[in-house]
């Protein structure tokens, strides 16, 4: 069946065999048509494997993640064929999707929305009140998706008039002529849903005026975000907009669709149920093999189009949850499947390397205090400076030691915190230093630690305070429990056995307030920013005191070194696995050490990337818990280096390991790194060959095999002009006072100068 012969019958007629029959048919060919059409597209499905000769269900066929669209162009006709580019919805600064049509595609979007809206109006044109100000709509050629909505729903209004004027205020004089003038009639109302809800709804409560909209017919969709919010329900919002105007509960219809598939919208029916029409499809698929999930479970939605033919959005993996209630059979009498929308997938909690204070001061008000208040940090200036690796700190330290390695046990990176900062270890690292005699702190240190490494914190302040300084700590603003753990820990030793420290020590939580920022920066006479470029940036713009220092640890890069022969050799493989998953997996790949590219060494590589990457996998399978919005950014990262790396190879074991081979190695292929197991690989001669990618943005290697005699060779003759460390796989992640190149005693400290 055509698209023009299929636009000639009803749009909820046809019966599930025969639905299936008409899909699979229609967009395996539209998938080839893309295949041969855009080049981007095409990289995509040989970089994956796909074979679609071999594919002959449209639920088989690849789906690309629907966010690709805010990062690739894809287009499949020329660009002098587009007459309209379409955006998504997106806040300041957001990437936005780009749509492409062309006009075969613009026609055909009208006319299946045209079918679909119809069998809620009828085919005659009513009426139409747009609850929106006319200012949405500005470029035709490019607008957004609520600019789009209203354009496109307009065409179903034989008159119009928008309900809310350039200020966004409710209209009551023009709503009033308006219906005056069409009293009797069918209403058609437009709009998106917590625009009606705060702009309409609300409007009208305040103002008293009750329209009589008992004729009404409301489409709306969008905004649910914000409304669920504040706590309103799909029933409590018709029923509400039906106590205000009148318009009957069963007349108010959502509906789900997006701007990357215009036209194919799923209408809301009678009976609450969003309704997949002959032109569209929806599949529900397991978030952890992306199997096709069962009547009534829960998965991640997928939608199927026959419509985009401009470019090839014809199957998008959406980052919406729902479930299927049923097919054919639903009361309304629609056939086709009929489904619920849950909401957006959940953000994945990244993981990684109490009383509070409400501040007295008024700019402060976002600022709370884990630790001390305002008055321990109006008291900082004032406190002595210390010696480093002073003696009441090394005894502060190995009795934190010890309760947080008692309390912390269901956490390894806690435990390792405690292991580190024991009074034997401390000391040994104090051995590494020969000039402490004439060394103080510098006074206060105020640290920023990121989001991503919940024990970084403790890290840093260990590191400050180990310097001989007072410390102001920004903890990460995700609640980790083993931030808690320590923080708890600190402060119960704070106000029994090391009150004498208390002086030294502040734990603040606060959002991106400039104003906490630029107080605590120019207090202090050190400044240690963890968190990336951007963070770096967005800080500096606090500034420090003139003779302030800064320590910066910026976007790094990790790779691993793996000598596959001595693997192959190896006694202890399922130990070297364990340690490689500690670099990567148990960070979720978040932290800067965690390696991205792994380098492959020696003759029997094939062999050892066999046996290695089987024990990775079946290792991670017991221990790896991966959260579906990761799967989801893993699937949209290989497609975007698809489209733009030259790739050997890939091999995808869904939902936990994603490897790309390739052929050369170069800096940008970390352009398109991803985290969650997502792992470049390269076949290497000698260490010589990392030299391309062991530029200033390179951290840590970690490797298996390799000799120190080779290591060093490599450092002395090839002069690499990055990477700061070389350790063995498994200690990515353990802290030294050397770290990213910086002294962190040397750096938070200063020589007392005595001739």
């Amino acid at each position: 069946m055509t698209l023009e012969e299929l636009l000639e019958i009803a749009p909820y007629s046809l019966g599930k065999e025969e639905k299936h029959k008409v899909l699979d048919e229609y967009l395996v060919n539209l998938t080839k048509y893309h295949y041969e059409h855009s080049a981007e597209y095409k990289k995509m499905l040989d970089a994956t494997g796909v074979d679609l000769n071999k594919i002959q269900h449209y639920e088989d066929l690849p789906y690309l993640p629907v966010s690709l669209f805010k990062d690739l162009t894809l287009r499949s006709v020329a660009e002098d064929e587009v007459v309209k580019t379409m955006t998504s919805s997106g806040t300041t600064g957001q990437k936005v999707s780009k749509i492409y049509l062309d006009r075969e595609t613009s026609a055909n979007q009208t006319k299946t929305l045209t079918k679909i809206v119809a069998s809620l109006l009828g085919n005659k044109r009513v009426p139409m009140i747009i609850l929106d100000s006319s200012n949405v709509v500005k470029d035709r050629n490019m607008f957004s998706a609520r600019g789009a909505g209203i354009l496109g729903f307009s065409m179903f209004g034989s008159k119009r008039m928008y309900a809310l004027d350039e200020n966004m205020e409710l209209d009551i004089e023009g709503m009033k002529a308006f219906l005056e003038e069409h009293k009797d009639e069918t209403i058609f109302l437009f709009g998106f849903t917590f625009m009606i809800w705060q702009h309409f709804y609300k409007k009208l409560l305040d103002s008293g005026y009750k329209p009589d909209l008992s004729k009404g017919v409301l489409i709306h969709g969008g905004g649910w975000k914000k409304l669920i919010a504040e706590s309103v329900s799909t029933a409590q919002f018709k029923q509400c907009l039906n106590n205000v105007c009148g318009i009957k509960v069963e007349n108010v219809h959502d509906y789900y669709g997006m701007v990357e598939q215009t036209g194919t919208i799923y209408i809301e029916c009678e009976h609450g149920h969003l309704h997949a029409s002959n032109f569209s499809d929806i599949i529900v698929r397991n978030p952890y093999d992306f199997s096709v999930a069962k009547k009534g479970e829960t998965g991640i939605i997928e939608v199927v189009s026959v419509l985009p033919k401009s470019y090839p959005g014809h199957v998008l993996l959406t980052e919406d949850q729902g479930y299927i209630a049923g097919e054919d059979d639903c009361p309304c009498g629609r056939k086709g499947k009929y489904f619920h929308i849950i909401g957006r997938i959940k953000n994945a909690e990244i993981r990684g390397c109490s009383d509070t204070y409400a501040a007295k001061f008024g700019k402060l008000s976002g600022l709370e205090f884990v630790i001390g208040d305002d008055k321990t940090i109006e008291q900082m200036p004032s406190v002595p400076a210390l010696p480093p690796f002073a003696e009441p700190v090394i005894s502060f330290f190995n009795d934190l030691s010890k309760l947080v390695m008692k309390k912390g046990r269901a956490f390894s990176d806690v435990m390792t915190f405690g292991f580190w900062c024991r009074k034997a270890a401390l000391l040994k690292e104090k051995e590494n230093y020969h000039d402490l005699e004439r060394r103080l702190g510098r006074g206060i240190v105020f640290h920023s630690t990121p989001s991503n490494v919940p024990v970084n914190c403790a890290f840093s302040f260990a590191a400050g305070l180990l310097a001989g300084n007072a410390n102001i700590v920004r903890l990460p603003a995700k609640d980790f429990p083993q931030v808690q753990i320590i923080s708890d820990c600190v402060k119960e030793l704070l106000e029994t056995t090391h009150q004498n420290m208390a002086p030294y020590i502040c734990f603040v939580k606060y959002p991106p307030i400039k104003e906490i920022t630029d107080l605590f920066s120019s207090i202090c006479q050190s400044r240690v920013v963890w968190g990336g470029d951007a963070t770096i940036a967005e800080i500096r713009q606090s500034p420090l005191q003139p003779r302030a220092n800064e320590v910066n640890f910026a976007d790094r890069f990790s790779f691993a070194v793996i000598e596959g022969d001595r693997f192959l050799e190896a006694d202890d493989q399922d130990k070297i696995v364990q340690n490689f998953y500690n670099d990567t997996y148990f960070s979720d790949q978040n932290a800067c050490t965690a390696p991205r590219i792994i380098i492959w060494l020696g003759e029997k590589k094939t062999e050892a990337k066999k046996l290695f990457w089987q024990k990775v996998l079946a290792y991670a399978k017991e221990h790896y818990n991966i959260a579906p919005v990761q799967t989801i950014g893993k699937i949209n990262a290989l497609y975007k280096a698809a489209a733009n790396l030259e790739l050997a190879g890939v091999t995808v074991e869904q939902p936990l390991l994603t490897r790309i081979q390739m052929n050369n190695l170069y800096l940008g292929i970390m352009d398109y790194r991803y985290n969650s197991g997502f792992f470049y690989e390269y076949d290497a001669q000698s260490l010589t060959d990392l030299l391309p990618i062991a530029t200033n943005k390179s951290q840590t290697v970690t490797y298996y095999g390799l000799t120190h005699e080779q290591i060093v060779k490599f450092v002395n003759e090839d002069h690499p002009q990055g990477i700061d460390r070389f350790v063995p796989m498994g200690k990515s992640m353990d802290f030294t006072l050397v770290w990213d190149g910086y002294d962190l005693i040397h750096a938070l400290s200063r020589i007392v100068f005595i001739e």
